[in-house]
């Protein structure tokens, strides 16, 4: 399995991911417009030349990161995949001093709080309506 950074050319798998995964209905150009910020942050899991999985977050300052997806291949999931993905990320944060991460989740996405969880995120809020079907999301937050 090879991590590296997302190239332009792999938007088509990446938001096939993110549509499958995590129940929304995005704009592609979304990836890219958001990309050009922090590209270090946005890093794709590959196994013989398929994408299995991404993450995907930005700097909200110096000391301060944010993750907007994190995604796994349905059929991917349970191996251990998001928490390489994960570790990733992390390292990009710890190189740039990054102390605090935060994200949100549904609140019905059992399986996702634990996985953060067991990562060291803890609920720190409840975000009402945050996703398009209304659903609320869980503000989770970790300070490493």
């Amino acid at each position: 399995m090879l991590i590296r950074q997302f190239r332009p050319n792999d938007l088509q798998r990446v938001y096939e991911l993110a549509c499958a995964s995590l129940s929304e209905n995005y704009n592609p150009t979304l990836f890219i417009d958001l990309y050009v910020y922090w590209p270090e942050g946005f890093v794709v899991l590959e196994h013989e030349g398929r994408i299995l999985g991404f993450v995907f977050g930005v700097l909200l300052s110096r000391t301060d990161a944010r993750i907007l997806m994190l995604a796994v291949d349905p059929q991917m999931r349970g191996r251990g995949l998001g928490t390489i993905l994960y570790r990733d990320f992390r390292r990009e944060c710890g190189l740039k001093s990054i102390s605090h991460i935060t994200l949100e989740v549904r609140v019905s996405n059992t399986v996702a709080i634990h996985f953060y969880e067991k990562l060291g995120f803890q609920i720190t809020g409840r975000v009402p309506r945050y996703y398009s079907n209304g659903e609320d999301a869980f503000r989770m937050d970790l300070h490493t």
